[in-house]
């Protein structure tokens, strides 16, 4: 067995007025030069956090985030590295905008990571990786890195002023580490390892809390109720998570869920759904390949609570042609990812699913199950 641990920060922490404290951790790295990437709806909402680091001595210097993170951004912001004798960049958005800067400071020998999430919509800021696109939204798939993120501080006022939907999206995302691991993990050949052990109780826990918190943390952002389960449902998705994959590597990172959602992005109809919504239907394309039929009813009044896509109708994926449909199949069995971490899936059987997915959803009379009660 192989098996490379990538934990996540050198330093983590979430706390209410946690951003007050970064100029004297900026200080305390020898960083007087740092360069701010930032989104452009995101940092209306976080520039009032960071007044102390803004009034502050340290030298910086602010760049719009072109909303993509693809090769030719990383590289313009590594330019913008140079030119300016960084010693620090400093990420304030969303997980494509924390991927982008992971890989600018990746490519730059003493440039030190900070990462400040204005979303809990998945596990970017703790993952020692990032998920590459085309300018187009198209999936190219993940590079690992082997520098990890310097400091990682989440301000759970900012995250619960986040929209509600990557909020949803981050909940979907994050319920996919369990049904997408346990596969691989439980096998008899992974039980004597300690750290598949830990990375598969992580994977437990980010179902349980996602089951037992994940309705109530979305009516808190919907009500702007900072309470202790929005902030443990926002550690989970961000933290717990990314320790599902940093602790299992190849054996928990993904497999039909995330691999589908990856093959999904070549369809423009689908480009208006958010990472985690169109995982969420991996997951149930998933257990339905799986034939976890009594699964899928019970998940789906999850899913009803959320306004989470369940079918290809839900993904604007309808008129799909069976030659369009066949093809999306070939490509996720085909998914590097999905291969390596040992899921065996044949195209013809992912088609199925699909199909079978879609006349099951289509006649079945969801009951009033509780989520919780289900798992």
């Amino acid at each position: 067995m192989s098996l490379v641990v990538r934990t996540g920060p050198q330093e983590y922490e979430c706390g209410i007025g946690v951003l007050d404290s970064l100029t004297s951790k900026l200080k305390a790295r020898g960083i007087r030069k740092a360069v701010i990437v930032h989104g452009t709806n995101s940092w209306k909402r976080a520039e009032t956090y960071l007044s102390h680091l803004i009034n502050s001595e340290i030298t910086l210097e602010f760049v719009a985030f072109n909303g993509e993170c693809t090769y030719e951004e990383v590289n313009r912001i590594v330019e913008r590295l140079k030119e300016t004798h960084a010693e620090a960049i400093i990420g304030v958005g969303g997980g494509k905008l924390m991927d982008t800067v992971k890989y600018a400071a990746e490519k730059i020998t003493g440039v030190q990571s900070i990462l400040i999430p204005t979303l809990a919509s998945n596990c970017a800021p703790w993952t020692p990786l990032s998920v590459m696109y085309t300018a187009d939204g198209v999936c190219l798939g993940f590079d690992i890195h082997t520098k990890q993120v310097a400091l990682l501080a989440i301000e759970p006022s900012l995250l619960l002023d986040a929209p509600v939907n990557y909020f949803v999206a981050g909940v979907a995302d994050t319920l996919a580490k369990w049904y997408e691991s346990d596969v691989i993990l439980s096998r008899p050949e992974h039980q004597t390892n300690a750290l598949l052990l830990i990375s598969r109780a992580a994977a437990l826990n980010c179902r349980d809390t996602i089951v037992n918190y994940g309705q109530q943390a979305v009516a808190d952002i919907q009500t702007h109720s900072l309470t202790p389960a929005f902030i443990q449902v926002c550690e989970t998705i961000i933290a717990v998570s990314g320790l599902v994959g940093g602790l299992g590597d190849e054996y928990a990172r993904t497999t039909i869920a995330h691999a589908v959602h990856d093959k999904l992005t070549i369809f423009p109809e689908t480009h208006v759904f958010l990472h985690g919504e169109k995982v969420a239907y991996g997951i149930m394309v998933q257990l339905a390949f799986e034939e976890k039929w009594v699964e899928v009813a019970r998940l789906a009044v999850f899913y009803e609570s959320l306004q989470l896509p369940k079918t290809l109708t839900d993904l604007n994926l309808s008129r799909l042609t069976d030659d369009q449909l066949a093809a999306f199949t070939a490509s996720v069995a085909l998914d590097n990812n999905l291969i390596q971490s040992g899921y065996e899936a044949a195209k013809e059987d992912i088609q199925k699913a699909i199909h079978s997915l879609e006349d099951y959803l289509g006649i079945k009379v969801v009951s009033e199950t509780k989520m919780g009660e289900s798992l």
